[in-house]
């Protein structure tokens, strides 16, 4: 059951890395969107996300069905959101604002789809086990099908929109083809879960800004919430700037798939081992050492034009182990700060609801910081298939915003992981 648990990180990692690695420069460089109204596309949908999804995991946490509470709604976000990324790539004959205004439009739909599969899958670890190591078990097939998404999404995606000569049919079919790939994901996970364990719990019957403000009490999950958050900032920061940096500072863009490799592998081949780092030095030592060697990466890369594409290499590799560790721990320990309430109710459905919808809209913020920096250093957008000469002001804005940027924001994570107190002894 853990593997197959793990299965539905491919929906969410693909549908998280595709428009993080591709929106931005879709728009920009494709529907001659502006740098500053792309960022807004991408970043708005995901605050209109943050609002909602704590609400699904309020209903979640209250439905009733056969199936227990979480897989009706993992079953509603299958059944819709993989036709909702298809659409967003779909390239409608629209270029600038309008183009804008529609794929900003599908990317909030298929954001709030994602969110129907993605906040009851998260909660469901906190739930059907109680053993503490068992939860970073299931966070560690989780973290390595998150590197297959990643694989799929940072690497095979770009292929895909490569292949065509025409740009707006290489995005179409790429979009088509991951999501397939979603589909399956989540209909694998939602149909491997189903002799999982339903402990019954009675839920919260206050409102949901009740909850959220019981949520921000839990003194454990106040703490690990913001890590998390500026983690995933970072993260997203980096992978949207990875196209830009190929394309510009390497001058090739196929490169953009040789770096995701460099990242992907050692993330997958890591997971295991960060979970038995944690055994040594518990989660909390654990997840600041990842961030710690993911920020040594970022800054590696920041040197890319003095060692070229070896050095490119080497930090990718870093990077990928570091967010390895970033991925899997935090997942584990929202695992047990479920698992630790106050009074044995159920709001698994809420701290899930609030921790997916942070780290996508985290993620969407470290897009729109990579955006911003674009916009302030004078980076211009292009339509398809013209070329645009950037000065060297907007190439050292662009490498800046996509390595010293996030390799800063990461570092910045310690500082509330120092105040997170909870171990194995507590749950």
């Amino acid at each position: 059951m853990h593997a197959w648990y793990g299965t539905g990180a491919v929906a969410i990692g693909v549908f998280n890395t595709v428009p993080g690695l591709l929106l931005l420069i879709y728009l920009t460089d494709t529907l001659a969107v502006s740098p500053a109204v792309a960022g807004a596309v991408v970043f708005l949908p995901k605050l209109v996300d943050l609002l909602v999804s704590p609400s699904i995991g309020v209903w979640s946490d209250r439905t009733r069905s056969r199936w227990g509470p979480r897989r009706p709604w993992m079953l509603a976000g299958a059944l819709t959101m993989p036709l909702l990324f298809a659409a967003m790539f779909a390239g409608p004959p629209l270029e600038g604002n309008a183009a804008a205004v529609y794929v900003g439009l599908v990317f909030l739909a298929a954001a709030l789809a994602s969110s129907m599969f993605s906040v009851p899958y998260t909660a469901m670890p906190g739930e059907i086990t109680g053993d503490y190591h068992e939860r970073s078990t299931f966070n560690t097939w989780r973290t390595a099908f998150v590197g297959l998404a990643l694989m799929l999404g940072g690497a095979l995606a770009p292929v895909l929109q490569g292949v065509p000569d025409d740009e707006l049919t290489g995005y179409r079919a790429m979009g088509v083809a991951m999501g397939a790939v979603v589909l399956l994901s989540m209909l694998g996970a939602f149909s491997g879960t189903r002799r999982a364990p339903r402990p019954s719990h009675p839920y919260r019957g206050e409102g949901l800004f009740a909850q959220l403000r019981v949520a921000f009490r839990h003194r454990h999950f106040r703490v690990l919430f913001p890590a998390n958050l500026l983690m995933a900032t970072a993260s997203g920061t980096m992978v949207a700037g990875v196209p830009y940096v190929t394309a510009n500072v390497m001058g090739e863009p196929a490169y953009t798939s040789i770096l995701m490799v460099c990242v992907l592998v050692p993330l997958m081949a890591a997971a295991p081992v960060w979970r038995r780092v944690s055994l040594r030095l518990d989660k909390r030592g654990a997840a600041a050492c990842s961030a710690l060697v993911f920020t040594v990466g970022g800054l590696g890369l920041m040197c890319l034009p003095l060692w070229g594409v070896p050095g490119a290499v080497v930090s990718s590799v870093l990077i990928g182990v570091g967010l390895s560790g970033t991925m899997l721990l935090p997942g584990s320990m929202l695992a047990d700060c479920m698992a630790t309430g106050d009074d044995g109710r159920r709001q698994g459905g809420v701290l899930s609801g609030l921790w997916t919808s942070g780290e996508a809209m985290a993620q969407s913020v470290g897009t729109g910081l990579l955006s911003l920096c674009l916009a302030v250093s004078g980076y211009v957008e292009s339509g398809a298939g013209e070329v645009v000469e950037q000065t060297d002001t907007a190439l050292r804005g662009m490498l800046l915003g996509s390595t010293l940027l996030p390799a800063a924001v990461m570092l910045a994570c310690l500082v509330p992981l120092a105040f997170y107190r909870l171990t194995e002894h507590d749950t």
